[in-house]
């Protein structure tokens, strides 16, 4: 086969082309991929359960908070210390083993500070015994609350009291009491008394009789610990009650926002009475600490509030309906108190139970968990202007590091704003342990979405961007494996300035990569 002179030219420099690729081939290569996305609406500023829709289908943020709750222990109570006894024998005796010394069964009247109790139902507790045995040898004792009932018996607790002067020891014991029910009409008062059994026998176990002393003794102290009431009936009293705190208020600071500007504003407190005892209440002061402090300002501030008493039904059942009463605060300076911004609620409240005495004639009752409750019920509807209001999504993403040396890269961002809210946004990307490692900060404001006459968005403003990152951001964009989305959003903060809010509201981003890998 025969070449001409241009053919074997074109052949030596396609084979020094090859050659000089196998020696050092390297390329850029730009790839793009998909990084992560994000929707953002309503709900990621306030939960589903706290919006509800309005005729318009407009958005109402409706807020619920308990302010205070008076429970049982503030009004009935058990005393600590039950029995206490010093026991000395008069003469001097010999006994076989086991045989009872000592029985003595009374009834005793407990001052409950003005409470007249009839029946109690302990939720926990115990029963805790220490004796002290001055005797030459053990004893055993039993103690019996003889009007308690726990499964179907009263309580009995036992044990054997080792001689302090032989062995330096005591008796210490304890019996859980959780269950029990109290039968406290024992005494001729027929309340708040406890009847009672201690029995003291001789040495059981001794192995020839017993001797007792002149003058030996035995100190016997029956208490009450860590008594928890299920439940409580009686006369409790006439009681001056009053409660003063200041209480955390998470729901605006959650928001994020630095201003507000709303109207309209529903508020009421509701006063609800648990007890089977009537109740006059005052509400002394109640105001919000937030960018100031504000007191609200109503005639319900000051002004004495009468709650009758709950109903039980049937009586023992825990089935209680309370007594309420609300009070409206739409014409107070309810607005101002909520663009306030609070952070705290401070309130003060003062009254007396049973104002009139013993009605009841001794059937006031009381649950475990239930007394008096305040509850504040506010809606807010989302027609508002506002400032720096936050939205925020944590994504977790995956890169596929490739061993190809990364030079640069360009994020592009495609952005819908659904609200009628110009935006600014930040991008931070954080390692496995939640620490922020870096941030991607447009500098472009996002405009609000296109709304019509009645300032209803009809369609979003779409906007395209493309931020450049370096060779140190590229990489950190690889290494991270979660990004946090902030899209602060701003009316403008004027009072003709105000926005519904629509449950279809929505701010989406969608970010891809452009990524120049060199490889070698």
């Amino acid at each position: 086969m025969k070449f001409s002179i241009r053919q074997l030219v074109l052949i030596f420099c396609v084979a020094g082309i090859v050659a000089s690729c196998a020696k050092d081939p390297s390329w850029d290569v730009d790839v793009r991929t998909p990084v992560f996305r994000t929707s953002l609406g309503v709900n990621d500023f306030i939960a589903d359960s706290m919006l509800i829709e309005n005729p318009d289908t407009s958005l109402t943020f409706v807020l619920d908070f308990d302010l205070f709750n008076i429970t049982t222990d503030t009004f009935v109570n058990m005393p600590d210390s039950l029995y206490y006894s010093h026991y000395i024998m008069p003469i001097g005796v010999t006994v076989p083993p086991g045989t009872l010394v000592i029985e003595k069964t009374e009834s005793k009247y407990y001052d409950l500070g003005g409470a007249l109790l009839t029946d109690m139902r302990i939720k926990s507790g115990t029963l805790n015994i220490r004796a002290y045995n001055y005797v030459g040898d053990a004893a055993y004792i039993e103690y019996s609350l003889d009007n308690s009932l726990l499964n179907g018996a009263p309580v009995v607790v036992s044990g054997t009291v080792p001689s302090y002067p032989v062995t330096g020891e005591f008796l210490e014991t304890q019996f859980d009491v959780s269950g029990m029910y109290l039968d406290l009409r024992q005494s001729y008062m027929h309340c708040n008394s406890l009847k009672s059994t201690i029995k003291i026998y001789a040495n059981p176990l001794a192995t020839s009789n017993v001797v007792v002393n002149f003058n030996d003794s035995i100190d016997i102290l029956v208490e009450f610990k860590d008594i928890v009431i299920d439940y409580a009936r009686g006369y409790f009293g006439q009681h001056v009650v009053s409660s003063t705190s200041t209480e955390n208020f998470p729901f605006m600071e959650d928001l994020g926002i630095d201003y507000l500007d709303m109207s309209n504003i529903a508020m009421t407190l509701t006063m609800e009475n648990y007890l089977g005892a009537d109740a006059t209440f005052t509400i002394n002061e109640l105001s919000g600490h937030g960018l100031t402090d504000i007191a609200l300002t109503s005639d319900w501030i000051g002004e004495p509030i009468n709650l009758t008493r709950a109903t039980e039904n049937p009586i023992y059942s825990g089935n209680v309906t309370p007594s309420t009463f609300s009070m409206n605060f739409n014409t107070s300076n309810v607005e101002a108190f909520f663009e306030n911004l609070p952070e705290e609620i401070t309130y003060s409240l003062s009254g007396t139970m049973n104002p009139l005495g013993n009605v009841s004639t001794g059937n006031d009752f009381v649950y475990y968990g239930q007394g008096l409750r305040g509850r504040i019920h506010a809606e807010i509807p989302m027609n508002i202007a506002i400032q720096g209001l936050t939205l925020s999504d944590t994504i977790d993403y995956e890169l596929n590091k490739s061993e190809s040396f990364i030079t640069q890269s360009e994020l592009f961002l495609d952005i819908s704003n659904g609200f009628p809210l110009s935006a600014s946004f930040k991008i931070f990307l954080a390692d496995a342990a939640g620490n922020t490692v870096d941030s991607i900060v447009p500098d472009t404001e996002i405009p609000s979405g296109i709304v019509d006459a009645g300032g209803k968005v009809i369609s979003p403003s779409v906007l395209k961007m493309k931020i450049i990152l370096d060779e140190s951001q590229t990489s950190h964009l690889y290494e991270c494996k979660t990004a946090v989305i902030y899209a602060q959003l701003n009316t403008g903060g004027t009072a003709g300035q105000k926005v519904k809010f629509y449950p279809w509201y929505k701010f989406d981003v969608i970010v891809t990569g452009l990524f120049n890998l060199y490889l070698e």
